[in-house]
């Protein structure tokens, strides 16, 4: 689906100074030295250029940027985000308060509950807090429970 996002809504883009001089380059390169270029590329070849038409794409590659939007985790849809968030502070002004979740996962008996391990977390004394070493075990041999643990909080303080 990512992929399919990708094709759909992304584009290339080029300074509008330079486009005049970029349209007449492109319009001498030909296709198969496209090509050859790309090919060399993919194989991990940064740096040879043999031809003054190869070097001639190689530098149209330079003058180009490839941008995507409406594509998740895209550095475009980063850059319309934090535009976003420009915006709203500009609109609202500067967040007054700030908040910090830290969750310890360590310390807490959720972790033993989504493991599997049965106890009654509504009758728990202050003694039946999990220890810290066998807890950091825990965890350790299954990072998934605190995976599980950390989404849980979060829904849960949203």
């Amino acid at each position: 689906m990512q992929r399919r996002n990708n094709l759909l809504h992304s584009s290339l883009k080029v300074d509008h100074t330079a486009f005049d001089a970029f349209k007449s380059d492109f319009a001498k390169v030909s296709p198969p030295v496209v090509r050859a270029v790309a090919e060399r590329l993919l194989r991990g070849d940064q740096v040879t250029c043999f031809t003054g038409d190869e070097r001639r794409v190689r530098d149209l590659l330079k003058q180009v940027s490839h941008v995507t939007a409406h594509v998740d985790g895209s550095s475009g849809v980063k850059v319309h985000r934090r535009n976003e968030i420009r915006g709203l502070m500009v609109e609202k002004g500067l967040p007054s308060f700030y908040l910090t979740i830290n969750p310890t996962d360590v310390y807490n008996p959720i972790i033993k509950l989504l493991s599997g391990s049965e106890f009654d977390i509504d009758n728990m004394t202050p003694d039946d807090v999990p220890n810290y070493w066998t807890q950091s075990i825990l965890i350790a041999n299954n990072p998934v429970i605190t995976s599980r643990f950390f989404h849980l909080y979060m829904t849960a303080f949203v």
